[in-house]
């Protein structure tokens, strides 16, 4: 299977790039955002207008292409970069602090000294590279989202040990705690639990607080967390199972199937008829 058909199946792929083999030919024009490490050579990029030089042993994060060129390519050159639409990306870092993932996407390149570093990085991407291979399942964008969320969080750390002054180093406030928290029970309620209320009662604190605190710490509201986490739950139900929008609505605690299309329909811009042909079809969704 191609890379292009697996960015429209399942929203992200990992490309090796070599001379032989390169990632966008000469110009390409697309938006996708981009997470890559350099294994040996250089490379001179083009990325947005910008002019980006990297070499063996750095990592490259190129958020929301909408022009990547190749302009000089050692022959040695070796790199491995994960591909993913940006709705891919974003729904996948639902939960991780905005503060980190605007750092490391504003810091396009880095130098990484430490070779154990390097390794886990280069192995989380190898991991994605394997899942990509498996077929589309109900848990196929969790799983890889889940690794490109351990890539990020592996930056976060790496920008704090080797940057004294970083931004990103700060206490261990509560916001942080009850934030964490609010996302682990949105992903285990969700199916039936939709308001803001209910989990600022689990939390004993505030519906008002936690919207503060969701706003801080994602940029989002904590609504449109819920409805972010909500949206993935349905559309893997939609995609991989045989079940009747009623059934769906029963399950997921809407009042009626047309209450389910309405939300749907707000959250992607198509019915969740739409949605199911597009799948079927193998169209970009």
């Amino acid at each position: 299977m191609d890379n292009e058909k697996i960015l429209k199946e399942k929203g992200f792929t990992v490309v090796e790039v070599t001379p032989e083999k390169n990632l966008v030919g000469r110009t390409v024009s697309f938006q996708y955002t981009i997470v890559g490490l350099i294994l040996r050579g250089s490379v001179v990029y083009e990325f947005n207008l910008e002019t980006v030089k990297a070499s063996a042993g750095m990592r490259l994060t190129f958020p929301h292409i909408t022009m990547l060129s190749t302009l000089d390519m050692s022959p040695d050159f070796k790199g491995v970069f994960l591909v993913m639409t940006d709705r891919f990306a974003l729904e996948a870092l639902v939960g991780v602090e905005t503060e980190k993932v605007q750092y490391i996407f504003q810091h396009t390149i880095r130098q990484i000294t430490n070779k154990s570093e390097l390794d886990l990085q280069f192995h989380l991407l190898r991991a994605i590279d394997m899942y990509q291979t498996f077929p589309v399942s109900s848990s196929t964008e969790q799983i890889a989202g889940s690794l490109f969320r351990d890539i990020m969080l592996l930056l976060a750390d790496s920008e704090v040990n080797s940057t004294p002054d970083s931004p990103l180093i700060s206490v261990y406030t509560m916001a942080d705690n009850y934030f964490r928290n609010f996302i682990g029970l949105v992903n285990k309620h969700v199916a039936t639990e939709h308001e803001v209320a209910y989990y600022a009662r689990l939390l004993n604190i505030s519906s008002k607080y936690l919207g503060e605190v969701c706003k801080q710490k994602s940029g989002r509201k904590a609504k449109e967390i819920i409805s972010a986490v909500l949206v993935g739950h349905l559309k893997r139900e939609i995609a991989m199972s045989d079940k009747s929008l009623k059934v769906l609505a029963y399950e997921f605690g809407f009042s009626d199937q047309s209450s389910l299309g309405k939300f749907f329909r707000k959250m992607t811009g198509m019915s969740p008829r739409m949605f199911k042909r597009g799948v079927l079809n193998g169209d970009k969704i």
